[in-house]
């Protein structure tokens, strides 16, 4: 009886852990952006951008642009001028994977 009941533990144990998201390099359990930003942000200020897909953490995708300034902003995705820059890092990142 004894037996039967710590391998229905362990058996219980396992099938939950395995079930639970790991928490990696790059894994936020919630959406970054609360404020969203459409103005369009000239090239030369912009230092790096950051895309975030949606998934089980945030049911929205995600572009943290970082500033020459050192700030931090999110950009609205929906925005004509986001999109093109989102298809833009797409088409570079393609291109180096094909190298």
């Amino acid at each position: 009886m004894r037996f039967f009941l710590l391998l229905t533990l362990m058996a219980a144990s396992l099938f939950l852990t395995s079930a639970i998201q790991p928490l990696g390099k790059g894994y936020n359990s919630h959406c970054m952006c609360t404020k969203l930003e459409s103005r369009v942000i000239p090239q030369n200020n912009l230092r790096s951008v950051e895309i975030f897909p949606r998934g089980s953490h945030c049911k929205n995708t995600e572009v943290i642009a970082g500033l020459m300034s050192g700030e931090r902003i999110c950009l609205n995705p929906q925005t004509m001028w986001v999109k093109k820059l989102i298809r833009f890092i797409e088409k570079k990142e393609s291109m180096k994977k094909r190298e």
